[in-house]
């Protein structure tokens, strides 16, 4: 390469500019008429407020950037905004790159006062992405749906100043980020004025993705282009040699067979035509502009402009989409007189655009002009461009792409460069990506440097976090070389998270166990909060809770009778993990319950102070266990409140289990399923520490409401996914739900296997809480006994559930076990025990759910021995709970029930509060505390018009017409005068 002037070149923004306006169109749109209409209805429609998806599809070369063009003038006539940007070939490894293209320019024109509307409400997320203030000072990885959510809010912004139009050209060399965000925006464009249009190259490899698969089915309009016929070639050539009076037929002929319609070899045969500076009738058309030999033409015609031509179309084809031209002179080694004379010459030719940067016509024309290059000389090139962008001020990331294939340079900048992208990338949800920077970092980096250690930090938890499998052998050796201790708590901490987080939890037990080891003797709160982890990590492992539990009831020997105010964060956080130990196992349910909620306080604080979300949803569960379930749900509130402001929809996943299983244990079927459904979501996202829960509680759920073939489709996913040896405890919950699936379906010996399957996990790891699966599992073994035959079996069994929900002070396990107790009597239920089981749930507090299910048990028992009046007053109050409940399986026996004693049961509500489902019920409550549909859109993930659609359904439901009246519908109490 020729020596580099470090001179001035533009900095920062420049490679991520717009796709620049291509200068005045000169080619006719020629047999796209239909096209173009179908493409001016899905505009109009779009910008009217029903968002659309467009979709221009066909071969390189075929004409669908001129299409998108046309496209674009047709959005200015109807006044919108339009916004555009092109995927680039050698650009994907940039996370967000292309949305970035696409917002960046925008918001950079944006006022003061501007900016706090577009970034208002949810959308402030990504304020500092795209102002430049955002924050590379950490290696944490970003929830990536929170930047998916944010952006969405951003275009929901932008399109309220005026209706938003989205181009972009060559979709199918978008980076992985930016197409999981135009998918996310396609599926809710339905209620914004905001039309996307894209072109696709179809038959290139990229292409042959399924995210991009997934975006085409979205789509309102998909144009599949088809090459010109002989008239259009006549029309073409006729337009693109307009001194020509009459064209040749055999000319006409000629180049179509050479051509077949394809608009790009058109262009290069006129262009090869009118530089011979001969008549056209009579002249062959040349082969080499065959599609094969596109290359050939293109370098032939760029070589007969001057060696200056050549390496600044060279330099271009190196520096990605577009770029200036004192950036791509300075790669060229050309002075910028000589350059601004080279891209004149390219642009005459038609190689080069220059308005107002630097980009080829063609991206087929850049491709040609790039593989010209030997691999070693495209290497340096990239290294000349990185050196030279990094010299600017461009941005790391910019710097990185080129670094990734640039000859490896052991150079500081390099490696400094690569790292920052790095971070930059896992901040934008792409730990893959940002994995791939820091093992390019380090080839390019020395080995003695003290610095390979952050690298190898950094590389471990961007792995843990992407799901590979290398991250503890890099953390391994970046601890043999990291000295300061600090450092080294901090990776080695964030790294068990990580772990902890993706379910992987025999790894991150590793990681806490050396971190409680290595620190004890040098920070005692340091290494207690290890021990903590350490903990956590050991209840989902099989074998070895017992052993964890014994460790932190030594540690904890002299703290738990301490006034709690005494107590460190690191310490608060033990006592709490042995409430839970002891919520598990030990009787005194109660006991275990208040000394967890008077070391929680308000939890919070304590999240924030250690960033311990682990001992905050294994207490939520714990209250849960130890029948405080109403107390559960108030810390888990607190804590997905936080969740959504702070993007994190990891921790709200896993608090939305927690919070479900707490409302399950209240009876509340419909909630809980609800939270089971936002868990099951969260395991998309990467979330994976309690799996299967998620889907035994939808199960649960499903199967409460009579939903048979749903819960059998849950459990056949979950059956996919159950987890490994070391981790099979947790595998519980699919059992549970299928062993409750075969009962409804009257499979009793596999029902029987199941519940007993359940059983064995939790004693191995002595689980004795018979509240631990919200429902008795021993009792519903013995219920399947006794449908087997197996009397004796099935006492054993319920007595032994009996016993232990006395001991442990558990209402809601003691009533459900007393009833099963009275169904498998002989020769008919025990009245008596059902009565008694209606009782002892028949709490302040009860369970909706079990409640229902023993009136309903102990009415039908009534029925048939003769007492009709009071059978009715029982499956009345069965059914009226089973409706609040949400438990329709239990309603329609309830309903049943009536029927056959001679009663007149009403007809299940359509208006009221208890009319409203899980999804209305959740809305309802959020408007009443004064949010608007917007906020409740931004924080549940929904679309304005789904909010809407709510609202309106639940305002017909209560029979109210305003916010005021929906408060008062919901409390019972009078309307506020005030309000």
């Amino acid at each position: 390469m020729p020596d580099i002037d470090h001179g001035a070149i533009p900095s920062a923004q420049e490679n991520l500019q717009p796709v620049p306006n291509r200068g005045p169109v000169t080619m006719p749109l020629i047999e796209r008429q239909g096209q173009v209409s179908a493409l001016n209805d899905v505009l109009r429609g779009g910008l009217s407020g029903s968002g659309q998806l467009a979709l221009i599809q066909g071969p390189a070369g075929i004409g669908k950037t001129r299409l998108l063009e046309e496209t674009q003038r047709l959005a200015h006539d109807l006044d919108a905004e339009v916004l555009s940007a092109s995927g680039g070939e050698l650009e994907q490894g940039h996370p967000l790159g292309l949305v970035l293209r696409l917002l960046e320019h925008r918001i950079s024109k944006a006022s003061e006062d501007e900016l706090p509307i577009l970034f208002r409400g949810q959308a402030g997320f990504v304020e500092g992405l795209l102002t430049g203030a955002w924050s590379e000072s950490t290696t944490a990885v970003n929830d990536e749906f929170a930047l998916m959510h944010s952006l969405y809010w951003l275009m929901v912004n932008l399109a309220d100043r005026k209706p938003l139009v989205l181009l972009v050209d060559d979709l199918q060399w978008a980076d992985e980020q930016s197409l999981r965000f135009f998918l996310y925006l396609a599926q809710r464009l339905q209620d914004l004025p905001v039309v996307l249009a894209a072109t696709v190259r179809s038959g290139d490899p990229a292409a042959e993705n399924d995210l991009l698969s997934r975006l085409m089915l979205q789509a309102d309009l998909s144009l599949r282009l088809q090459e010109l016929t002989v008239e259009g070639v006549r029309q073409f050539l006729q337009a693109a040699l307009p001194t020509e009076n009459q064209l040749a037929a055999s000319l006409i002929e000629e180049t179509w067979s050479a051509t077949r319609g394809n608009l790009f070899l058109l262009r290069e045969v006129a262009s090869t035509l009118k530089t011979r500076q001969a008549g056209l009738r009579g002249e062959h058309v040349p082969v080499d502009t065959a599609p094969d030999k596109v290359a050939r033409s293109v370098m032939l015609r760029i070589s007969a402009l001057g060696a200056d031509a050549v390496a600044l179309a060279r330099a271009v084809s190196v520096l990605g989409t577009s770029t200036s031209l004192a950036v791509a002179a300075q790669v060229a080694g050309l002075s910028h007189d000589a350059a601004i004379s080279a891209v004149d010459r390219l642009s005459a030719a038609q190689i080069l655009s220059s308005d107002p940067e630097l980009t080829f016509h063609h991206p087929l024309i850049r491709s040609a002009v790039y593989h010209k290059y030997s691999a070693d000389e495209r290497a340096a090139a990239h290294l000349v461009a990185a050196r030279l962008l990094h010299s600017a001020g461009a941005r790391q990331e910019d710097v990185a792409l080129h670094l990734m294939r640039a000859a490896p340079a052991p150079e500081d900048w390099a490696t400094t460069s690569l790292h920052a992208a790095a971070r930059s990338a896992g901040q934008k949800g792409a730990p893959a990506t940002a994995a791939r920077f820091l093992r390019r970092a380090l080839e390019f980096h020395k080995p003695e440097d003290a610095g390979d250690a952050r690298l190898l930090v950094d590389l471990g938890m961007m792995e843990a976090a992407a799901g590979e499998t290398e991250a503890l052998t890099h953390l391994e050796r970046a601890l043999e070389r990291l000295d300061d201790p600090a450092e080294r708590a901090l990776a080695m901490y964030a790294l068990g998270q990580t772990l902890f987080r993706y379910g992987r939890s025999a790894e991150a037990l590793t990681v806490f166990r050396r971190g409680a080891d290595d620190f004890a003797s040098y920070d005692r709160e340091l290494s207690l909060r290890f021990e903590a982890g350490y903990i956590a990590s050991a209840a989902y492992l099989f074998g070895r809770a017992r052993e964890a539990f014994d460790r932190v009831t030594t540690l904890t020997s002299e703290l738990a009778a301490n006034d709690i105010g005494t107590l460190s964060p690191a310490e608060r956080l033990l006592v709490l993990h042995l409430a839970v130990f002891r919520a598990m196992s030990e009787p005194g349910s109660a006991q275990h319950a208040a000394l967890a909620l008077r070391v929680l306080g308000d939890g919070l604080q304590l999240w924030r102070e250690t960033s311990d979300g682990m001992a905050l949803s294994h207490t939520v569960l714990a209250l849960t266990w130890c029948g405080a379930p109403r107390a559960a749900v108030a810390v888990a509130d607190k804590v997905l409140t936080d969740a959504r402001l702070r993007g994190d929809s990891l921790i709200f996943a896993e608090i939305s289990l927690a919070r479900g299983l707490a409302m399950y244990a209240r009876g509340r079927v419909d909630e809980a399923m609800a939270d089971a459904q936002a868990a099951v979501i969260g395991m998309s996202r990467g979330w994976n520490s309690t799996v299967p829960a998620p889907q035994g509680l939808l199960a649960y759920c499903h199967l409460d409401r009579g939903e048979i073939d749903e819960a059998a489709d849950v459990l056949k996913v979950a059956e996919k996914g159950l987890r490994d040896e070391q981790t099979r405890a947790l595998n519980v919950w699919f059992y549970m739900g299928r062993g409750r699936l075969r009962l409804a379906q009257n499979d009793f010996p596999g029902a029987f296997d199941d519940f007993v399957q359940t059983g064995e996990l939790l004693e191995a790891n002595g689980y004795d809480n018979p509240g631990y699966m919200l429902l008795p599992w021993r009792s519903l073994a013995a219920y399947t006994a006794h449908k087997l035959g197996r009397t004796t079996d099935a006492q054993t069994l319920v007595d032994k559930d009996i016993d232990l929900a006395e001991r442990f002070g558990l209402p809601s396990a003691l009533g459900a076990s007393i009833r099963y107790k009275a169904l498998i009597a002989h020769p008919t239920p025990d009245i008596d025990l059902l009565q008694r089981s209606v009782m002892v749930l028949d709490t302040e507090d009860p369970s909706l759910l079990e409640l229902a299910t023993s009136l309903l048990e102990l009415g039908a028992a009534q029925r048939r021995v003769g007492e009709r009046v009071r059978c009715r007053n029982t499956l009345r109050r069965a059914l009226d709970l089973a409706h609040q409940a949400g438990a329709h399986a239990i309603e329609k026996r309830a309903h049943e029930e009536l029927l056959a004693a001679g009663a007149r049961p009403r007809r299940p509500l359509i208006q009221g509060p208890n009319a409203l489902t899980p999804s209305e019920q959740r809305i309802a409550d959020l408007m009443a505390h004064g949010m608007t549909s917007r906020q409740i859109a931004e924080q549940l993930y929904l679309t304005l018009s789904t909010v809407e659609w709510h609202r309106r359904n639940i305002y017909r439901k209560l029979d109210v017409n305003s916010r005021q009246a929906l408060k008062a519908a919901l409390t019972g109490q009078p309307m506020d005068a005030e309000a």
